[in-house]
C-alpha cells in the first residue's frame, strides 16, 4: 500500500478518514510503516455499522481503536515493515471499506493482504480493545473469495484435490496408509489389523491428516506415534484410506460447505467405529475435529494431552544436547493446549529453553499463498532464537516442516517419549 492509498482517502468525503498523521509512521516495533493511517477517531463508516431505527449496530472490526499495540506481535508486519500486512493496516481498510471498493486496484491489493497472514492469533491475544481478530479475518477471507474468485484462481486446485480426492496433495486416498505403513511394518508386524475397515472398532481413533500422511518428512513422528500407542496398551484404529482430509484448509479460505462435506464423513466413521477419542498429532486437524465436527460423545485430544493423561511416568531421555520448545501457535493460542507438552518434557527430563511465543509462518495457508513470505518469517526466527546449535522440539507437522525447511535439528515430543520408552524397556 503506497502514498496513492493516502491520496485517494484524502480526496474523499467520510468521517472514517477525517484525521491523519503522517505517513513516515514507526510502530510500536520501532519499524517505518509507509502507509497513513488515522488516528483516533470515533466515527464510524457507513459500510462498518448498519444504521437502523437511528441506532448503530456495532460490527467486532468498530471496536478497533488504531493504537497498534498488534504491530510489535504481527509476524508478517516484522518482516515486512508494511502496515497494510498489519493488523491495525487491514483493520482500518475494513472500516473504510465503502471507499476503498470504489477503487478497484485497492480493493484487489486488500483481499491479497488478507491472505499475506498466517492466522497465529497473535494480534487477538494482545488486542487491547479485546477485538476478535481472527474471526474478523475468517469472516474477510470468505467475502474476498466470494466476492472476487478469479484473483483466487490458484486455490482451485487445492479446492479440487479436496472434492475429488478428500487430501490436499491430490494424491490417491487409497494411498493414506500405504506411505506410512512399510515404514513401521517392522516395529510393528500387525499394523495392517491396526488400520480402519467398516466393521472394526476400537477405543481410540488415530487421526493422521494429510501432512502426516502423505509426507515422508513426517514418517518418524508417525512411527513413534504408532510405537507408542502399541507400549502403552491401546486399544487403536487408524483411519486409512478412510480418513478425509479435516476440512481445515477450505475453512481457512472461507469454503465452509466443502469443509463441511469432509467433516460429515470423518464423523460418521469415528462414531461407526464406536471410538471414545479421536487423537491427532496436527493442531489444524484438532481445531476441526473438536470445533466443527460436531463429534457425539467423543473427546478429540492433541497426542501430547491423550499420552499426557495415559504416562503418570516414563523414563528420561538419553540426549544430552541443547533443546528449545516452540509452541504451535493453532495448539498453545487457539487451541489454549500448553501444559500437557510441557508436562510430558518435564517427565522425560528433558532440559529445554522457552522460545518466544512467535509464529514460525507455516499457518494459514501461507506457505501456498506466499511462500517467499512464510519463509522469510521463519528465516527471522530462526536468527533471532540463535537455533543453530539447538535442536527445536515442537508438537505440530506445520510447525515441523518449516524449522526443517531451514535445515534445523527438530523433533516432535512424541518422537522423544518414543525413544525414552524403548531405552526403558530394553
Amino acid at each position: 500500500m503506497d502514498s496513492s492509498l493516502s491520496a485517494h482517502r484524502d480526496n474523499k468525503n467520510g468521517p472514517a478518514c477525517a484525521f491523519f498523521i503522517a505517513s513516515d509512521v514507526r510502530g510500536l516495533s520501532g519499524k517505518k510503516s509507509s502507509v497513513s493511517i488515522p488516528s483516533f477517531n470515533l466515527g464510524l463508516s457507513s459500510k462498518s455499522s448498519d444504521v437502523k431505527n437511528g441506532a448503530f449496530k456495532m460490527h467486532e472490526y468498530d471496536k478497533c481503536v488504531r493504537c497498534g499495540s498488534c504491530l510489535q506481535h504481527c509476524p508478517i508486519f516484522e518482516v515486512t515493515g508494511e502496515e497494510q500486512f498489519s493488523p491495525r493496516g487491514k483493520m482500518y481498510l475494513i472500516q473504510v471499506m465503502d471507499l476503498i471498493e470504489q477503487d478497484e486496484e485497492l480493493a484487489k491489493e486488500f483481499r491479497r493482504v488478507l491472505f499475506q497472514c498466517t492466522l497465529c492469533g497473535r494480534c487477538s491475544e494482545v488486542c487491547s480493545s479485546d477485538v476478535d481478530l481472527l474471526h474478523v479475518w475468517h469472516e474477510q477471507r470468505a467475502k474476498a473469495t466470494g466476492t472476487a474468485p478469479l484473483e483466487f484462481e490458484y486455490l482451485d486446485a487445492l479446492k479440487d484435490a479436496l472434492a475429488n480426492v478428500k487430501n490436499i496433495y491430490g494424491l490417491d486416498p487409497e494411498d493414506r496408509a500405504v506411505y506410512w505403513m512399510d515404514e513401521v511394518e517392522d516395529d510393528i508386524p500387525n499394523i495392517e489389523d491396526r488400520v480402519y475397515a467398516p466393521g472394526k472398532t476400537a477405543d481410540v481413533m488415530v487421526f493422521l491428516g494429510c501432512l502426516m500422511s502423505f509426507r515422508s518428512t513426517q514418517i518418524d513422528v508417525v512411527k513413534a506415534l504408532l510405537k507408542t500407542l502399541e507400549r502403552t496398551g491401546t486399544d487403536y484404529l487408524v483411519m486409512g484410506s478412510e480418513e478425509f482430509c479435516c476440512g481445515h484448509p477450505l475453512h481457512l479460505i472461507g469454503d465452509e460447505s466443502g469443509a463441511e462435506t469432509l467433516r460429515a464423513h470423518n464423523k460418521s466413521v469415528i462414531h461407526d467405529a464406536k471410538a471414545k477419542k479421536v487423537v491427532t498429532t496436527c493442531p489444524g486437524c484438532l481445531i476441526q475435529l473438536s470445533k466443527y465436527h460436531n463429534l457425539e460423545n467423543v473427546d478429540a485430544l492433541h497426542h501430547t494431552q491423550f499420552f499426557d493423561q495415559e504416562l503418570e511416568s516414563t523414563p528420561s531421555t538419553t540426549r544430552t544436547e541443547e533443546f528449545a520448545y516452540h509452541d504451535p501457535c493453532e495448539l498453545h493460542r487457539i487451541l489454549g493446549i500448553s501444559e500437557e507438552p510441557r508436562s510430558l518434557l518435564a517427565k522425560l527430563n528433558v532440559n529445554y529453553r522457552e522460545m518466544d511465543l512467535a509464529c514460525c509462518g507455516g499457518g494459514g495457508l501461507l506457505r501456498m499463498t506466499d511462500p517467499n513470505l512464510s519463509e522469510k518469517v521463519i528465516q527471522l526466527r530462526k536468527s533471532k532464537e540463535n537455533l543453530q546449535e539447538t535442536t527445536v522440539v515442537t508438537a505440530c507437522p506445520s510447525c515441523r516442516e518449516q524449522l526443517l525447511s531451514t535445515g534445523l535439528e527438530t523433533v516432535d515430543i512424541v518422537e522423544l517419549l518414543d525413544e525414552a520408552l524403548e531405552g526403558g524397556s530394553e
